[in-house]
């Protein structure tokens, strides 16, 4: 007797093996891709059965927007706008400066006077005393700068391109630079000027053009453009000789590379103000240390900072291949 076969749980009843129990998830991704919720939906919409939108959500999601960009816009606004405090210490150090200013002036005006005043009374107590100590003192006050000159000479002016100057480094190029006018100065005491004044700031041996940001100080006073550079002597010498210069061509190419504007003119009569507020320095007799060699200590001047230095400033200079020079006044004498 042939027993009957077995009813094996793992043969299905196509006669194909059963999958395993850890296949069924697979199974399912493979036989029904789409959840059923997917398949219900899309029958309810077939037949027309779908529930409306809730308009009420929608509102209260577009409300919400509305309030968070009015938020963010008003606090943006509010971080922006200077502050009362600020704004009023800026208003305080604004009439400062003014009221300083004003105070300056008054001084220098002061001390202007009281040097013509001094020139005065010199000239009067010389002039039979000692004619020519007064002349020689003359002659030195006009070297140095000390004293108002009057006389014919050459006038160059120099300004900014004519198209706007931002803040950018090209635009800074298209404004007049400190070593500009020195190459200018330094060219007409090469010329034979006398006297050489910038915006009438009279220039002295010891004068310095430089640069602070963006301003150009003469002597540390702030000057604007346009510049007037007057230089007193013969015109015709002037004339030549800055002709024969470099400054004349240096100031021609960066005219036509960043539009600085230049002009030269002879002038029959130019008056050129003194500059009365000038650095006593003194010299001291060599002490007994020069004896054995030792190196004799510098002359001082009032503050008993040392003379023996020159001081420069860091001229600006522009990408034109040409280099720049320190102002500095040649000897006239």
């Amino acid at each position: 007797m042939t027993p009957a076969p077995r009813n094996d749980a793992r043969t299905s009843r196509h006669g194909k093996p059963a999958l395993d129990a850890s296949m069924t998830l697979l199974t399912e991704v493979m036989d029904r891709p789409l959840d059923a919720g997917y398949a219900e939906a899309a029958a309810r919409r077939a037949a027309g059965d779908e529930p409306p939108r809730r308009t009420r959500t929608w509102i209260l999601v577009a409300a919400l927007a509305v309030l968070l960009g009015f938020v963010t816009a008003t606090a943006t606004i509010d971080l922006r706008a200077p502050q009362g405090a600020a704004i009023e210490a800026r208003t305080v150090l604004e009439k400062e400066i003014v009221s300083r200013r004003s105070d300056v002036d008054a001084l220098s005006a002061r001390a202007t006077a009281l040097s013509e005043e001094i020139e005065t009374l010199q000239t009067e107590a010389l002039a039979d005393v000692d004619p020519v100590l007064l002349e020689t003192l003359q002659t030195d006050g006009v070297a140095n700068g000390s004293i108002a000159v009057t006389g014919p000479g050459l006038v160059i002016t120099l300004n900014d391109a004519a198209e706007g100057v931002g803040a950018d480094d090209q635009s800074l190029n298209k404004k007049v630079q400190d070593g500009d006018l020195q190459r200018v100065v330094n060219s007409l005491w090469a010329s034979g000027a006398e006297a050489i004044a910038i915006n009438g700031q009279r220039l002295t041996p010891l004068s310095a053009v430089r640069s602070a940001g963006e301003a150009i100080l003469v002597d540390l006073q702030p000057l604007i453009a346009p510049y007037r550079v007057e230089a007193i002597g013969d015109p015709a010498t002037l004339e030549t000789e800055f002709a024969r210069s470099a400054a004349p061509g240096y100031l021609s190419t960066i005219g036509s590379t960043w539009g600085i504007q230049y002009s030269r003119i002879a002038q029959s009569k130019l008056s050129l103000p003194g500059n009365g507020i000038q650095r006593l320095f003194y010299a001291h007799a060599v002490d007994s240390t020069a004896a054995t060699g030792d190196e004799p200590e510098a002359p001082t001047g009032q503050d008993g900072a040392s003379t023996g230095e020159t001081e420069s400033s860091a001229s600006t200079t522009r990408p034109t291949g040409a280099d720049s020079s320190l102002a500095g006044q040649e000897s006239t004498e």
